[in-house]
């Protein structure tokens, strides 16, 4: 797996945010954009159909698979997006927290789909 991983690995950019309270009463956010983050994946493309099957049919467009090393888990759970060939794609989540599937001890598997 490690070599696949050198192999065909492509680099993504994860991006985080911080949110401040502007309005205590209104409980109004704003939410301010961090830098990216580059991180190595290897990316799999989903269709809406599969996609739909993988998260149980709440997603049903299309999505891609990736498979990151498990050193940057606590990085994909704490992403705001993640930027793949310029578009901005947005992590599966059950009750609020990423899906992630870990793979072995070295990589774990998220499913990510596009923001819109």
């Amino acid at each position: 797996m490690t070599d696949l991983f050198k192999e065909n690995s492509q680099r993504i950019l994860i991006y985080m945010s911080t949110e401040q309270q502007i309005d205590p009463f209104s409980k109004e956010v704003e939410s301010t954009t961090l830098n990216a983050l580059p991180i190595d994946a290897l990316i799999s493309d989903l269709t809406g159909s599969s996609m739909s099957w993988r998260t149980n049919g709440l997603v049903q467009e299309d999505g891609k698979e990736l498979i990151i090393e498990a050193k940057f888990r606590s990085l994909i759970e704490l992403s705001y997006k993640i930027e793949i060939d310029g578009k901005d794609y947005q992590g599966f989540k059950i009750n609020g927290a990423i899906s992630i599937k870990r793979i072995g001890t070295d990589y774990i598997r998220v499913y990510v789909y596009l923001n819109k």
